[in-house]
């Protein structure tokens, strides 16, 4: 079906300025779009002698009288190494239950904004409020259609992290170099990339159809990547055009902020403000798709009523 995307793309932002609340929406959206990482070190250097700690040797490493220099080193460090791999180990735990949490409430987030734009491309009312119970209230769902594109990246990492452990596995038991058993590892690894890779970049794309499919005619996981996969097929040209489109907005908005962005991004106290922009941006390209979907679909539902 074509498309009139001038008039799609000044309606989507009417939807936006209008309803400011989708922005807030965007803003939950884009905390794994476009979320930063940053790290500070202390700075601190400790020299031999600043801090040792003579304590006795622990059982478990009294049978290493072949490597003195390990024994000192336990016995030198052997607290501090404990406490710092248990604090390693919490904030992991920490980290991971952050970022799980982030990514449910991104998750809902999105589903969120599409009940709220089709809601008010319908000529209703929605509020924030709403628009999330709407998301919620399908959010196993979401949460499911959202897991699949990761699941042939999870396979490749735990592939490669065995790979990599069976080839350095063999260099111990043949007392060999790593060298050639690691060219080999790459070998395999790089090729199932090229396998794996295409697919994940292909249901990661899917997901956009599959979450609309799933919000607004109410379906399964599985069933909305069938539908998602056959509304695109069926309109792939427009689809690619407003792909493109998306790229080149992107790409202008990122020669004309970078300047701006680069300020923000060093300063922390306009990290909000960045979000906010980065929500706004969120919102705006998914209302699009979701005003998008509804043409393509509207046919098919006129015709069935």
């Amino acid at each position: 079906m074509k498309l009139d995307y001038g008039q799609l793309l000044r309606r989507a932002w009417d939807i936006i300025w209008a309803n400011k609340f989708l922005i807030l929406l965007g803003v939950l959206v884009a905390l794994t779009n476009g979320g930063n990482a940053s790290g500070s070190g202390t700075g601190f250097r400790f020299n031999d002698g600043d801090f040792r700690y003579h304590q006795p040797m622990p059982r478990d490493f009294e049978g290493l009288p072949q490597i003195p220099e390990l024994q000192q080193i336990l016995r030198d460090w052997g607290f501090p190494i404990a406490v710092g791999g248990a604090l390693l180990v919490i904030g992991i735990i920490v980290a991971v239950v952050i970022g799980l949490g982030i990514w449910v409430i991104s998750t809902l987030a999105r589903g969120s904004l599409i009940a709220g734009v089709n809601t008010i491309g319908d000529g209703g009312v929605s509020s924030f409020s709403q628009a999330f119970a709407a998301g919620w209230a399908k959010g196993w769902r979401l949460l499911g259609i959202s897991i699949l594109p990761g699941i042939p990246g999870l396979i490749l990492l735990l592939f490669a992290l065995g790979v990599g452990g069976f080839s350095l596995g063999l260099t111990q038991l043949f007392d060999t170099n790593w060298a050639p058993f690691g060219a080999g590892a790459v070998a395999i690894i790089g090729g199932l990339i090229c396998v794996v890779a295409p697919i994940a970049i292909a249901l990661g794309l899917l997901r956009t159809f599959a979450e609309r499919a799933c919000m607004l005619e109410d379906l399964g996981v599985v069933d909305s990547y069938k539908r998602g996969w056959k509304v695109l097929t069926d309109n792939i040209g427009p689809a690619i055009v407003l792909f493109l489109i998306q790229i080149g907005i992107n790409i202008v908005l990122g020669l004309v902020t970078i300047g701006p962005v680069v300020m923000m991004t060093l300063c922390c106290v306009l990290w909000p403000v960045l979000l906010l922009a980065q929500g706004a941006i969120a919102a705006y390209f998914s209302t699009l798709w979701t005003l998008a979907w509804r043409e393509w679909t509207a046919p098919a539902e006129s015709t069935a009523a």
